[in-house]
Order: C-alpha cells, then structure tokens, then sequence
C-alpha cells in the first residue's frame, strides 16, 4: 500500500461533494439523453469542474457526430419482423419469411449484442461531447491512467421498471422466438425444395405465441432516468478524484511519473459511442503511451462490488490482471470485491471500447449483475435511479480504491 502520509486523504467532505455535484446535474438538467441540449449542458458543467483541479489548457470538451436513436429504437421493429414472417410463412412465402426472421436476427445481434452502428443511415445524427482533462506529473510521463465514466442518462426500460423479475424471461423469450421462427422458415423453405409443404398450423403457432413479442414494443417511450447511480455519481468521483490530487500537487506530492487523465463520455446509453470517438480521436497518444483505463459504472451498493474482466455482452476481454489488482487493493483497504464480468443480455460499458482497442482496461461496478436480483423496487434503467438509492460507503470506498489504485501504479512505472 501507498505511503499515507503523503497520499490524498479522502474524508466525509469528499464524499458529501461527489453527492452534491451528483444531484446539481441530475436536478438542473433532466433528460441527458446523447445528443440533446440538456447533455451538452450537462458536458459543460463537469468541464467547469474539471478545470478547477486538472492543468492549465488540458481540459478539451471535443464533439463527435452520433445517431443516438439507431442503438434502442429499432427494436419495435424487429417485433414488425416477426409477424411479417409468421404471416408470409402461413401463406406459403417461405423464402420471404426465411429473409423477415434472417434480418431481425442479423439486426438483433449486430446492434444489441455487438454494439455496431449497422441502422445509423436510418435515424437523425446528432452532436455528442466528450469531456476530458489531466494533471501532469512530476517527471517525465512512463505512463498514464484514464479515469472515466459517462455523463448521458438512458431511456427508462419500462420491462425493468414495470417487470423487474419477467426482464430477463421475456428478453430471452423474445430472442429465442426469432430464433425459432428463422429455423421454421428455414425448414420449410428446404421442404419447399422437395416438393413438400409445411403445415399451416405451425406458422399459427408462432403467430400465437408472439403475443410474447408485444412488451418489446414498449421497450422504451419518451421517458428518460435521472441517472444517478448510472452514472453522473461515477461522473462525480472521476472529478473528485481530479480534487484530491490536485491538492497532493499543489501540496508538494505530485505523481512522478504517471499522467492522470479524468474523462466524462457522451453517449455511452446510445451503445458506447463517446468512448469509441475518443479513441478514435485519440489512438496514437492512447498506445504511443502505456495506458490503464478504470472506467465506473452504476455506483450503488458497496457489497456488490466488483471488477471486469470481460464486457460488452462478454464479447470482449477486459484485463484480468488490472481487475484482480483492484480485486487486491480493495481487499487491502477492507472491502470485498470479486472479478466479474457483463453476462450476455446485461449491455455493456465504455470500458468495452478500449478492450476493443487493446487498451488495458477494467471497469468498477457496485451493483448486483445476477438477473436473481432484479426485484421490485429494483433502480437501474428505472425512474427510480436518484442519489438516495446510493450508499455513502460506497462513494468513500470508491475514491479510496482509485486513489490507492493510482499511487500503486505511479510507484511501479511500465518500462514502456
């Protein structure tokens, strides 16, 4: 562990400002959806808070073109899909039908489990705002540490918020229909090709159970969360964590040798589009340069703690040596926290697109992943997402962990 007479202290007021920011944004700018004015506005406000701590100039709020709306709102659509194909399959078109089921699939996989941006010619574009800032070290910079979170807010995902308990049922379901409507069309298309013809009551069948299609047109509406706990509260401890070492600089204990990058992303709920824009904008200062990303995602309760080492549906690897090292540092610091990882169907965070990036990259969650969990009064993705449904022990331990985090790394400099 760091030697605490020279590390930044994280007290009761610490934690009571990352609350406070917390609610200053969530109150004065409701609606945070990627590409509306109240996100912009948002992104400004977390820029004026980073300028307090991080260097003179380095604090940048750079834009990017999204299509916020291609990531979610096409998914009534896929429930269009497969009523068409059930109707074309019942009136003998199976080959039409086979195309209906195949592109839903494609779609489903392609923008929900992968995150590509396949439907963006379809939906408006749009202005998204990365903000971001750094506090320099002592010497020369051997490496750098990215620590991130997003400023967006989602759409309420009424299922969850309704049905809490029927979310992950009635998701598999839908999925599995489709799957089982593409692998009927398939089979009679084949038997079409020998001269023989499916029984119209099978396509009845699929017609019939679609009625567990219906929830996904209602997936989302209009409503937005206020976005607490996901994620303004991470917002929040990226920019206190700025505080806290900007007072050990201008305290004479700077980092020696590590760059500290504080990054709040855009469009994060509009399918991790912010943080794959930075990259972008960023590769060769983002591999010419060791880098670790600890990226945080909804802060809620400190028993469910825990680290990843793989995201994006777990489609993509995180490191699981950056997550076993915080897994450690907790522990050191005494709280327990295991390695986990975004199970399929759970979404993703930006710590996704620098895994994708092969950037070292791990993400902080406190907040239970087992579908088990997902109960009334249950706040994520719900209307419910404000700060009272966040544990103070877990903002503390958060802002300690990353300190520690940051002074370990700072003593053991890559020799990159």
């Amino acid at each position: 562990m760091s030697n605490t007479a020279s590390a930044p202290v994280v007290a009761e007021e610490n934690v009571k400002h990352v609350f406070a920011l917390t609610d200053e944004i969530v109150d004065k700018f409701p609606g945070r959806l990627a590409g509306t004015e109240a996100c912009r506005k948002a992104g400004e406000r977390v820029k004026e808070e980073l300028e307090k701590y991080c260097d003179r100039a380095t604090v940048k709020m750079e834009e990017f073109n999204i299509h916020p709306q291609s990531f979610l709102k096409y998914i009534p659509g896929l429930v269009v899909f497969y009523f068409t194909g059930a109707l074309l399959l019942y009136f003998g078109f199976n080959a039409a039908s086979l195309v209906c089921f195949t592109v839903a699939i494609l779609v489903f996989y392609a923008q929900f489990l992968r995150y590509h941006h396949l439907l963006d010619p379809l939906f408006p574009k749009k202005k998204g705002y990365n903000v971001w800032g750094s506090i320099e070290p002592e010497g020369a910079v051997k490496q750098q540490i990215i620590i991130c979170a997003h400023h967006d807010a989602a759409y309420v995902f009424q299922i969850l918020a309704r049905f809490p308990r029927l979310y992950f049922p009635l998701m598999m379901g839908g999925v599995l229909l489709l799957i089982i409507g593409f692998l009927v069309s398939l089979t009679a298309s084949v038997l079409y090709l020998f001269g023989m013809q499916m029984p119209p009551w099978i396509a009845l069948v699929l017609i019939a159970f679609g009625v567990f299609e219906l929830p996904f047109l209602f997936f989302t509406t209009g409503q937005v969360v206020p976005g607490a706990g996901d994620n303004m509260i991470a917002v929040a401890i990226a920019a206190e964590t700025g505080k806290l070492f900007n007072a050990a600089k201008q305290a004479g204990s700077p980092l020696k040798s590590t760059r500290l990058i504080l990054a709040s992303f855009d469009a994060e709920e509009a399918g991790i589009r912010g943080a794959r824009a930075f990259i972008r904008q960023h590769r060769k200062e983002l591999t010419d340069t060791k880098t670790c990303v600890l990226n945080m995602d909804t802060i809620y309760r400190l028993r469910d703690l825990n680290f990843f080492d793989a995201d994006l549906n777990s489609t993509v690897w995180l490191s699981k040596e950056m997550a076993q090292e915080c897994v450690d540092i907790a522990g050191a610091l005494g709280y327990s926290a295991r390695i986990s990882r975004m199970s399929p169907g759970g979404g993703s965070t930006d710590a996704a697109a620098f895994g994708e990036a092969d950037i070292e990259a791990t993400n902080l969650s406190a907040m239970s992943f087992n579908v088990q969990d997902y109960s009334q009064g249950f706040v994520y993705h719900t209307e419910r997402d404000v700060s009272s449904q966040i544990e103070p022990e877990v903002v503390g331990a958060v802002l300690k962990i990353i300190r520690e985090y940051i002074l370990v790394t700072d003593k053991s400099p890559s020799s990159k």
